[in-house]
């Protein structure tokens, strides 16, 4: 009984936030006006905002990035787009591992789960890489991850705190950039996105998670 209200008020406060949310990430502008109408608190904003972008997957991580980049610049845009992501990863991990394939089934849909489900037996080493590389959508990963009991946490912290660091400051550099009107932040993000493809290339079991998010998105289109 305990369960099942845990479980209806989490759902539902999440869907609440979800749609508020959705109205703010209407564009890059939109999440800018939106974080600095806090003033001060705009940094906390920032943090709280990582952390939800986990919990209602799938956000635009990428946007939020350079937002945190462009408002803040490459340094502390980094720690705050990084600390929240984190914040907000070892929170789902918990929550799955807790209330299991239940509660997982409500934010990533049957395919999804049955294609990681697949992947975490094969090998940790392509789930850090898809940590690691931009493109396939590791919010739901940290779902299924929790939800599995096949990878410990610490294992599961070692994957998320040394796999999200590039690509949390190449995104955080790239927003830096925009702000400044440099081209640094371009140059850092597209050397980040060259060597992702030629890992991609070398490990194509990697580009078949990430190739049905593509189709689905262009019929959607």
């Amino acid at each position: 009984m305990i369960y099942c209200l845990i479980v209806v008020l989490f759902v539902t406060l999440l869907a609440y936030a979800s749609e508020m949310l959705r109205a703010v990430f209407l564009s890059p502008d939109s999440i800018r006006e939106w974080v600095l109408h806090y003033g001060k608190l705009a940094p906390v904003v920032l943090f709280l905002l990582q952390i939800a972008q986990v919990l209602i997957a799938p956000l635009n991580n990428f946007i939020i990035n350079a937002v945190g980049g462009y408002l803040f610049g490459p340094y502390l845009g980094f720690v705050l787009n990084y600390s929240g992501w984190i914040m907000g990863a070892i929170i789902v991990f918990w929550f799955s591992r807790l209330f299991g394939r239940g509660f997982v089934s409500f934010f990533v849909n049957k395919t999804t789960l049955k294609k990681y489900d697949s992947l975490l037996l094969k090998s940790q080493f392509l789930v850090f890489l898809l940590f690691l590389l931009p493109g396939p959508p590791d919010d739901f990963l940290v779902y299924v991850i929790g939800m599995s009991r096949s990878i410990s946490f610490k294992n599961f912290l070692i994957m998320i705190l040394i796999g999200k660091i590039p690509g949390k400051l190449a995104t955080s550099y790239f927003g830096a950039g925009v702000a400044e009107h440099k081209l640094y932040g371009a140059f850092i993000y597209g050397a980040f996105v060259a060597v992702s493809l030629v890992v991609f290339a070398l490990k194509p079991e990697l580009w078949r998670m990430w190739k049905p998010k593509i189709k689905t998105e262009a019929k959607n289109s």
